[in-house]
């Protein structure tokens, strides 16, 4: 792919990305609400899933055209290699997507475990990646704004993994708000639930503004 509209498709990622989450953000506070309507709170919860998947697919596109952007900058040696890296993000935004659509059904349990597994995977290889990119080129300033890049990059993904995890009781708790068994309890947790999840969110577009800062400003 052409250079200039790689790097147009990697800026556009961060910006759907970005007003995803805060579509997601802004429709959480709803579902927590316990004033709300019981059809608003549904409408919502069914709508935040739905455009939650903007924000993951983003994460897949930004892996898939970061490394590639980065190869054809001469910072990454995968020249040979970047079919592997789309067959890998094909793969695994296919791999998100099956465990939406079959969310509740046992298989799309086993391919969200799938999915969280290969993410620590990607994580652990950003990590990894930025670190030997400090170790051996620390001195040269791409080389060294790349390990930033990836590091950020793998904090990100952290913080979403994270947030999943926070998040497994919302759907006990939601499911007891549809069928009018919540007790008041049972609402405050929910409303806690969702403020918790708060600040690694707020940390995941800190630190995509960040990368697309650096990435356009080379600040470092």
């Amino acid at each position: 792919m052409d250079y200039a509209l790689l790097l147009l498709l990697h800026l556009l990622i961060a910006g759907y990305w970005l007003g995803g989450d805060l579509g997601v953000f802004y429709i959480a506070g709803k579902i927590a609400d316990p004033q709300q309507p019981l059809p608003v709170r549904l409408f919502s919860a069914r709508s935040m899933m739905l455009l939650d998947m903007i924000p993951r697919s983003c994460l897949i596109l930004a892996f898939g055209s970061g490394f590639t952007l980065a190869t054809q900058m001469g910072l990454l040696p995968l020249d040979g290699w970047l079919w592997l890296v789309w067959v890998i993000t094909a793969l695994w935004m296919g791999l998100a997507w099956f465990a939406f659509l079959k969310e509740h059904s046992p298989l799309g349990h086993t391919i969200a475990r799938i999915d969280f597994g290969l993410r620590l995977l990607v994580l652990a290889t950003c990590v990894a990646a930025g670190i030997d990119a400090f170790s051996d080129g620390g001195l040269i300033p791409q080389v060294r704004w790349l390990a930033v890049k990836l590091l950020l990059f793998a904090g990100i993904i952290s913080m979403g993994l994270l947030v999943r995890v926070q998040l497994k009781p919302f759907g006990p708790l939601f499911g007891k708000v549809v069928s009018n068994t919540a007790s008041d309890a049972d609402q405050l947790a929910l409303k806690q639930l969702v403020d918790r999840v708060k600040i690694p969110v707020l940390l995941i577009w800190t630190f995509i503004i960040v990368i697309a800062a650096f990435g356009k400003l080379k600040l470092i």
